[in-house]
Order: C-alpha cells, then structure tokens, then sequence
C-alpha cells in the first residue's frame, strides 16, 4: 500500500489547527454537527484560548509531532511533510495528552488522589470523598 502524504505549507498553523480540533472534538456539544460544521466551527475559534492553552500548551504539541515531520529540501524551498497515518497518530497523541493534562490539574487542586498500583504496573486514581477536603 502506498504512503499518502500531506503537504505542510504552515508548521505552526497545523498545530494550531490540530489542537482546536481535539479540545473542541472533547466537546459533547459538537455532537451533533457535521464534519463540514464541526472544522468550519473550530477555525474560527481563537487559538488564545487560555483554557486550551493549559490542557495542550503549544510547546508540548510542538514536540509530539516533530518525530512525524519529514523535512523536504528542493532547488526552490524547504518545505514539510507528515504521513496520513502518522498524522491521525498525532492527533490521538494530543487527546491522550490533554486527558493527562486534565487529570494532573484535578490532582495539583486536590480534587483527585492518585497512587502507583504495582500489580497494574499503572497509576490508578480516584475522586477524594467530599469530606476528605475539609481540614480536621
């Protein structure tokens, strides 16, 4: 099977972009919208967004995709390219992310225990019961 590829005329812009459409896509809200709608929807949301800022900061989106990237050197310009497959790898990639962002920020507020569970060879965790936030 032959390898599709997309051309990358803007680097920072395909982050962007990516990164409005997994947090808009964590949005039941979307549900109901068309493919068309739904990218119509996120390209016009503000990438400034402070919110998605913290749960997918640029700088960590930046550094998921740079192992997918293909740097192409013409006579006439430099360019980038990413697989089809790996791009929809990056994507999943920045879902995962953002999922870890929330939980480690529900942790650091306390709303969240988490702990190394050997037998799963995982983290496991777990919502603090109401009276758990109050001081003794």
């Amino acid at each position: 099977m032959k390898k599709k590829w997309l051309e990358i005329a803007n680097v920072k812009k395909l982050i962007d972009f990516s990164r409005r459409i997994v947090y808009h896509n964590f949005d039941d809200e979307n549900e109901h919208l068309t493919d068309k709608d739904f990218l119509k929807k996120v390209d016009s949301i503000k990438v400034d967004d402070a919110e998605m800022d913290s749960l997918l900061p640029y700088s960590e989106c930046k550094n998921i995709i740079k192992p997918f990237l293909v740097r192409v050197v013409t006579k006439n310009e430099i360019y980038f390219k990413i697989e089809e497959d790996d791009y929809d790898l990056f994507l999943n990639q920045l879902s995962r992310r953002m999922i870890s962002n929330i939980v480690k920020d529900l942790v650091s507020k306390g709303m969240v225990e988490s702990a190394f569970d050997n037998e799963k060879n995982d983290f496991v965790f777990w919502i603090k019961k109401h009276d758990e936030h109050s001081e003794e």
